[in-house]
């Protein structure tokens, strides 16, 4: 089991992993994530009886923090694969000064670059943080995420670089 402070956040992938529910210790998520992942043992209600024990806090993030994530995941590039569930647990994590759990590489690179702690369960965890810069391979160009190239409509590609050597 992940070594966590009380109230980590936690994105829907740790609630897949089992993480609240082989544990004694207090979590926080929010109302999208919540959304997301009501369904998983849904029969014994136990997502509820969580809530209900004050072991799973369900709370959403403050605009600022929602903002101060989406303008961090615009630098990294991970914007264009982080869904509204993603940018909020992000946003609540920074906001808590707290850690997050989650497998989702996106996540994990976005939360780094906001300089948050990441724990990570079924997989072993980001080990580069870098920013994403997309390139057409046709006509060479580095643009913005999209899914075509401006100039000639080619398929971009995205490659990670080491956020230290990015330009």
């Amino acid at each position: 089991m992940v070594a966590v402070s009380n109230n980590t956040v936690l994105d829907a992938s740790a609630f897949y992993a089992g993480v609240p529910f082989g544990s004694a210790e207090s979590y926080c998520t929010t109302p999208e994530v919540y959304d997301e992942i009501c369904h998983i043992k849904k029969s014994q209600d136990v997502i509820s009886t969580l809530v209900s024990l004050g072991r799973l806090v369900v709370r959403p993030a403050d605009d600022t923090y929602v903002q101060q994530v989406r303008l961090a995941a615009q630098r990294a590039g991970d914007m264009p694969q982080l869904s509204k569930s993603d940018v909020s647990v992000l946003a609540l994590a920074l906001q808590m000064k707290n850690g997050i759990i989650t497998d989702d590489y996106a996540v994990s690179n976005t939360a780094k670059h906001l300089n948050l702690e990441v724990f990570s369960v079924m997989t072993r965890g980001i080990r580069t943080v870098g920013v994403w810069q997309y390139r057409c391979p046709a006509c060479g160009i580095r643009q913005p995420p999209a899914h075509a190239c401006n100039r000639c409509g080619g398929a971009l590609r995205k490659k990670l670089v080491n956020k230290r050597d990015a330009v």
